[in-house]
Parts: C-alpha cells; sequence; structure tokens
C-alpha cells in the first residue's frame, strides 16, 4: 500500500468517525498528525492550517445563540399557549405548530456540522424540537379534526414523531434522535396494548414497554440503532418503567427480578456503567416491593437490599480491576 493510498484511507476513516459524532474535527487532526509521524509511517502529513482557538470558539458561540433563539421561541410558545392557546381556533393551533415544524426542521438543515461537534449538537436540538412540534400538530389533527378519542389520538401522535425521528436519527445518527425515536416507540406500543384491551390494566401496557425495550436493546448490541452508550441506557430505563407497571400482576414480581438481574449482569460482562447504576435503581425499586407483597412485616427487604448492594460494590470493583488492566 503507498502513503498515499494510506494516508487517503485513514482520512476517510476520521471523517466517517467526525460525520457520526465519535470523535471531533481537532481530535481527527491530531490522531492524523500522531499517524503521519508514527516511526515507518508513509502516509503523507495532513495539509492545511491546523485548528485554531478562534475557529474552534465561532460553532460554540453559534450553538449558544441557537439555543438562546431556541428558548426564546419556547417561553413565546407557552405565553401563547397560557393566554391566548384555550381561545385559539384549530386552524390557529395547526398552523402554529406546522410553522414551528417546519422552521426548526429547516433551521436543522441548514445548519452546517461537518467536523464541529457544538453544530451538530444544536442541530440535534432544533430538530428534537421540530419532532415535539410535530406531535403536536398530529395530536391536534386527530383530537380536535378527525375527533378520535384519547387513546387514538396518543396512537397517531406516537406514530408521526416516530416516523418523523426515525428519518432524522437515520441521517444524524444523533443521541438526542435516538432517544426521540426510542421514547415514541415505547409510547406506542403501550398505548397500542391499551387500545387493543382496554380490561388489561397497567402490566398490559407494561410488558408491551418492556418487550419494545427488550428489542432495542438487543438491536444496540448487535450495532444497528448507534449511539451503543445511549440506545444502552434508554433500553435499561424503558425496561424498568416496564416492570413497574408489570408488577401489578404476581408474573411482572418474576420479569422484575429476571430483569434486574440481567441489567447487572449485562452491565458487568459489557463494561457499562449505567447498566450497573440501572441495575442498583432497578433493586432499590424491585425489592422493597417483591418483600412486602410476600414476606410483610419482616427483616427480609432490608437484608436482601443489603446483599444486592454487596453484590454490586463487588461488581464496580470487577469493573474497576477490568477496566484499568494488568499493572504487573
Amino acid at each position: 500500500m503507498t502513503g498515499l493510498s494510506s494516508g487517503a484511507k485513514l482520512r476517510k476513516h476520521l471523517d466517517n468517525w467526525v460525520a457520526e459524532g465519535l470523535i471531533d474535527a481537532a481530535q481527527a487532526t491530531r490522531i492524523q498528525v500522531a499517524e503521519t509521524s508514527a516511526p515507518g509511517s508513509t502516509a503523507p502529513a495532513p495539509t492545511g492550517p491546523a485548528p485554531t482557538a478562534t475557529g474552534s470558539r465561532a460553532p460554540l458561540v453559534a450553538e449558544a445563540l441557537g439555543y438562546a433563539g431556541g428558548v426564546l421561541a419556547i417561553a413565546a410558545g407557552l405565553y401563547m399557549v397560557r393566554d391566548f392557546w384555550p381561545n385559539m381556533s384549530t386552524g390557529a393551533e395547526l398552523a402554529f405548530a406546522a410553522i414551528a415544524c417546519v422552521a426548526l426542521g429547516a433551521g436543522g438543515a441548514a445548519v452546517r456540522t461537518t467536523g464541529d461537534a457544538a453544530l451538530r449538537r444544536m442541530r440535534s436540538v432544533l430538530w428534537l424540537m421540530s419532532t415535539v412540534s410535530l406531535a403536536a400538530f398530529a395530536g391536534t389533527v386527530a383530537d380536535q379534526v378527525w375527533g378520535f378519542g384519547p387513546a387514538s389520538t396518543a396512537l397517531v401522535t406516537a406514530a408521526a414523531s416516530a416516523a418523523y425521528g426515525t428519518v432524522l436519527w437515520w441521517r444524524t445518527r444523533a443521541a438526542l434522535q435516538h432517544l426521540a425515536v426510542f421514547a415514541s416507540l415505547v409510547f406506542l406500543a403501550g398505548d397500542a396494548v391499551a387500545w387493543l384491551d382496554p380490561g388489561l390494566g397497567a402490566w398490559g401496557p407494561g410488558l408491551g414497554i418492556w418487550a419494545v425495550s427488550a428489542l432495542w436493546g438487543v438491536a444496540v448490541l448487535r450495532g444497528y440503532l448507534p449511539p451503543g452508550a445511549t440506545g444502552y441506557v434508554a433500553a435499561g430505563v424503558g425496561l424498568l418503567a416496564g416492570v413497574q407497571l408489570a408488577m401489578q400482576v404476581a408474573a411482572g414480581h418474576a420479569l422484575a427480578l429476571a430483569t434486574v438481574a440481567g441489567l447487572l449482569a449485562a452491565g458487568v460482562l459489557l463494561r457499562q456503567a449505567w447498566l450497573v447504576a440501572l441495575g442498583a435503581v432497578g433493586v432499590l425499586l424491585v425489592t422493597p416491593q417483591i418483600t412486602d407483597r410476600y414476606l410483610p412485616m419482616s427483616a427480609a427487604a432490608p437484608v436482601a437490599i443489603f446483599v444486592v448492594g454487596v453484590v454490586l460494590l463487588g461488581s464496580a470493583v470487577w469493573l474497576a480491576r477490568h477496566r484499568a488492566g494488568p499493572t504487573g
């Protein structure tokens, strides 16, 4: 392989990593400099001016201005909701939501994000607000135009935001768009179960939320839903929310125990501290409920929590040692 081809391949990888948000432009430049200056390297040195402090501050200023504008827009929207929305016509509500969705979506699309993490964050925030505006539009149409009931309105709203959010996530692979799609699908699953059989109670939607979260976690593990860290946290939160609702019935308690144990094991095996933390939260949520149901007026709850706490402590030590590696 010639120096030119290896350098081009390295540059291509670095550009892809910057686009996916794994590294920023300055880090990409430092990596390329380090690789080209390594002994025996034949790759050409990077050309062009190195990033300067002034150049790196410009995206941050733009990001801050974008956030300030977004906050002002939200404040104006809240003011309108408080003082004018109850008396607004349906057409005015739909126009307001549609304009917000299009303006925020176009604003995010107009942001040039190549190599600038700050601008990518700003685009993600704008597109998240655009997704929320679309959800408001869809909910208003379903409720006030089509005359749907609460359950059907929730289904339409969740489906619209999930579809729109998926398109935005596919373009960015950003954490906020990832979370927006996950939240929409979780609500869609819970609402769908409740709509199909309203008599199931809370455990039915809870099981639907749990199932979607479990499938989400598997897809993240297989690399289909980046970014991975965000996906693990989202799936873990969804699993805990689902089992909380499912614990309305006896089988839900068994599912809750299996879920908490799975989160702890996955956190240790995958070396994901957030999964271990979510498993610990699950212990605090699940253990007292189970012991109060099956062993009321006993010391089983504090003893069980103490035992699990010792296990968590041991897991933390194991994670720390293996993350640090051998010290000789």
